[in-house]
């Protein structure tokens, strides 16, 4: 397979239309929400599913599916509590628009400026560049040996920010996109900082509580918190108890529990301009652009792209025992959230699969056109991804374009036309390099969201 361990996104043909969730029954959705779950945990690496639905301001279905603690048995609930990981960004960049709206923040604040013990950058970065991901500083997620072992521990801020803060930064801020967990750890220290309370309470106080969001909460190893779900990992064909995380190590980047149903409340809350303004929300939700022209796919916290010709605002999250989906069309008011409680779980193929029901969306069948010797020389070469530690080399064999992943087989790629090829594992799995001429500088995996990977030179 092309990325097994990584989300699958699922691009199909529009066959329905707008207002097929409003002529679909609560009874009839629900029916294929349980048997697209019941599917799903029939994987392997499935254990529980936490799945909610909202319409408009509606939530239209919420539910536990499968286990959410395998040696109690205990199968969980609507209520049920899961590590979200980095769909935290959102609730991080939400914490910075209130500051920046209660004036204690601005976005053209420098990191030199909030946070001046962190060594000075070549060139100033600002908090703009940090939400974004366009600030150049590396992520200490990178460093495998620490993820390994002293990402265990219940690090302090200092300690944990002593990991990267010496670390050449990747680029000139503001120039290129690179996905950086530091970033976004740094955020939660600025907003501790400019708010004079810690992070958690921050987001506490200023945006759970307001909005009665009772089930979405910072996470604890120490705190006794009822109805929270075991995390596992499964390797080698079998399922093990997931590695131990210290609390604190994701920080603002990623520490966040949450139920599915938390999760389309706090989105339903989000684009009301309950959390944040209506201005401040069109600017988590804009795409940022580099000076190239080039844009990123990504706004404030925010994953910003195309799903079967309507927009998507979206965000997934990895971390030890869970993956997650967050995501919102905003043509139809659909909210669709499910979070997994197994590390190598795809929520996104499900979250998509849960909105084709919903609005009456049929499977895409896959062409498998000729590629001219020019477009094959434009698309081979090493690839290494921006936002995850994965690398794909794509190759020609007997005039057919095939890609390898990082430690994975080699798998065909089916060519649509344009730049654009499927997996011919999964016609879900959308690969698409740049048009025009001369090698390809990068491409796009859509697979569980829009991963960049740049040319290795």
């Amino acid at each position: 397979m092309l990325v097994r361990r990584i989300r699958l996104a699922v691009f199909v043909s529009f066959l329905g239309c707008a207002s097929a969730l409003a002529q679909i029954s609560g009874e009839e959705l629900g029916k294929q929400i349980e048997g697209i779950a019941a599917k799903a945990l029939t994987q392997p690496n499935a254990v529980g599913l936490s799945i909610a639905v909202a319409k408009g301001d509606k939530v239209v279905f919420s539910r536990c599916f499968g286990k959410a603690d395998l040696e109690t048995g205990f199968s969980g609930d609507k209520d049920t509590l899961f590590r979200i990981g980095s769909v935290t960004k959102q609730f991080t960049a939400a914490a910075v628009m209130r500051l920046v709206e209660q004036g204690k923040l601005s976005l053209d604040d420098t990191l030199s400026k909030m946070l001046p013990d962190f060594p000075a950058t070549p060139k100033p970065v600002t908090l703009r560049q940090l939400l974004n991901h366009t600030s150049g500083i590396w992520s200490y997620t990178e460093n495998e040996k620490f993820m390994e072992r002293e990402a265990t521990l219940e690090l302090t801020p200092a300690e944990l920010i002593a990991t990267f803060k010496d670390h050449a930064t990747d680029f000139e801020p503001g120039t290129r996109w690179n996905y950086s967990n530091s970033g976004y750890y740094l955020l939660g220290e600025i907003i501790a900082k400019a708010s004079g309370m810690s992070y958690a309470k921050f987001v506490q106080d200023e945006l759970l509580t307001p909005n009665g969001l009772t089930r979405t909460r910072y996470e604890s190893n120490r705190e006794v918190i009822a109805n929270r779900a075991q995390g596992y990992s499964f390797e080698e064909g079998k399922l093990f108890n997931d590695r131990p995380i210290g609390a604190d190590v994701p920080g603002a980047a990623g520490s966040l529990l949450s139920s599915a149903e938390g999760l389309v409340r706090w989105n339903i809350a989000l684009v009301s301009g309950k959390v944040v303004s209506a201005k401040s929300y069109e600017q988590m939700a804009t795409e940022a652009m580099l000076p190239s022209g080039k844009g990123t796919h990504y706004g404030f916290g925010l994953q910003i792209g195309e799903w079967e010709g309507r927009r998507r605002i979206s965000h997934g999250g990895g971390i030890f025992g869970f993956t997650s989906q967050l995501t919102y069309l905003p043509k139809d008011e659909l909210t669709v959230a499910v979070i997994s409680n197994c590390d190598g779980f795809n929520p996104g193929k499900i979250a998509d699969s849960i909105a084709r029901a919903a609005l009456g969306i049929g499977e895409f069948v896959p062409a498998d056109t000729a590629v001219s010797a020019e477009d094959i020389a434009r698309f081979v070469g090493e690839y290494k991804f921006t936002d995850m530690p994965l690398e794909l080399k794509v190759f020609e064999r007997d005039g057919k374009v095939w890609v390898q992943a990082t430690g994975q087989k080699d798998s065909r790629l089916l060519y649509q036309g344009k730049g654009e090829f499927r997996a011919d594992f999964d016609a879900q799995v959308k690969v698409v390099f740049p048009t025009g001429t001369g090698p390809c500088e990068h491409l796009v995996l859509h697979q569980g969201g829009e991963h960049t990977a740049n040319r290795k030179k």
